[in-house]
């Protein structure tokens, strides 16, 4: 469901600041908001505190958020939030390397002149062997 931001009750939180989310603004404006914010019945934030910054910083008047049932539960609110951060993984420099490559090849395909070659290849390996046979 989409909500207001400013209806958005934000109270203590494990994590003190939103800290740089340039990377994340940069993230939310090329392909969106992959993951909904998570609130409580009475819009208090459980977990996405970073999301809902960055997109308060984009000028979002409002945002996806799922609402999740805590009855006033403090603990699995807190719970929720914890788990919601401690499952991250960041990739690895090389998996950083492989994206960048494959997405490169994906906007940029090789050229036709590849399947020439392979062609050309064929066709040097079928001349060689008309000579060998002589």
């Amino acid at each position: 469901m989409r909500m207001k931001i400013n209806d958005i009750k934000i109270g203590s939180r494990i994590r003190y600041t939103a800290g740089d989310v340039d990377a994340l603004k940069a993230s939310i404006q090329e392909v969106g908001l992959l993951n909904p914010i998570l609130v409580n019945e009475q819009h208090e934030l459980i977990s996405g505190f970073r999301r809902l910054e960055a997109c308060r910083q984009l000028g979002w008047i409002e945002i996806e958020a799922h609402i999740i049932p805590t009855a006033d539960d403090n603990v699995k609110m807190l719970d929720i939030e914890y788990h919601e951060n401690v499952g991250r993984l960041n990739l690895t420099d090389d998996e950083v390397r492989n994206f960048n490559h494959t997405r490169d090849t994906l906007l940029h395909p090789p050229k036709s002149e590849h399947s020439f070659l392979s062609w050309l290849k064929k066709l040097w390996n079928i001349i060689l062997s008309l000579f060998n046979r002589k």
